[in-house]
Parts: C-alpha cells; structure tokens; sequence
C-alpha cells in the first residue's frame, strides 16, 4: 500500500525535530557566553534603588556577582533584582527622560 501522506508526515517530523535541535544547541551556547556590559549595566541601575527598599536582596545580588558571569547566570540575578524592584510604566520613563537636564 502506497501511503504518501505518511511519507509526507514523517519528512515534516523529521525537519521540525532537526530545526528545534539546532535552536536548542544555539540557546544553550548563547546561554553559556560571558555576559556583556550592558547587562551588567542593567544589574546595576535596577539594584541601586535596592537599597532602601529591599537591601536583603541587594546584598544577596552583591554576594554572588562576579566578572565573567555567562549571560544566564546574570539574568538570574537580574530577575531577582526585577522581582524586588519592578519595572514602571513606559509613561513614567518617557517623563523621566524628557525632563533630563
């Protein structure tokens, strides 16, 4: 019995598992690379307003960065920061940026 819909199937799966290793294997490298300063930079300007309002969590942030942190270990910490301290509206930024002098 000739089945082309299952050959179809089969080549279909085929290409989708190989597209999803090949991004596994990119997310994992990217993952793994030194992090870059402008992450670092953004550890920075969300943990320096940590102080006064959650200084358990700057410490612990304070405790475990290092140089030559891999970007996911540096989103972890950035995350924390970002769950002590969250982010504003895009409003209050654009307000915050026009009023620069």
């Amino acid at each position: 019995m000739n089945l082309p819909w299952l050959k179809s199937l089969i080549f279909w799966i085929i290409i989708i598992v190989v597209i999803f290793a090949a991004f596994q294997c990119t997310q994992k490298s990217e993952n793994n690379k030194s992090a870059s300063a402008l992450m670092y930079e953004r550890l920075y300007q969300c943990s320096r307003d940590l102080a006064g309002k959650n200084p358990s969590v700057l410490t612990a942030i304070q405790k475990q960065i290092h140089t030559n942190m891999t970007q996911q270990e540096l989103m972890q910490l950035i995350n924390s920061c970002r769950q002590a301290n969250p982010l504003k509206t895009q409003a209050t930024y654009i307000e915050a940026i026009q009023h620069i002098k």
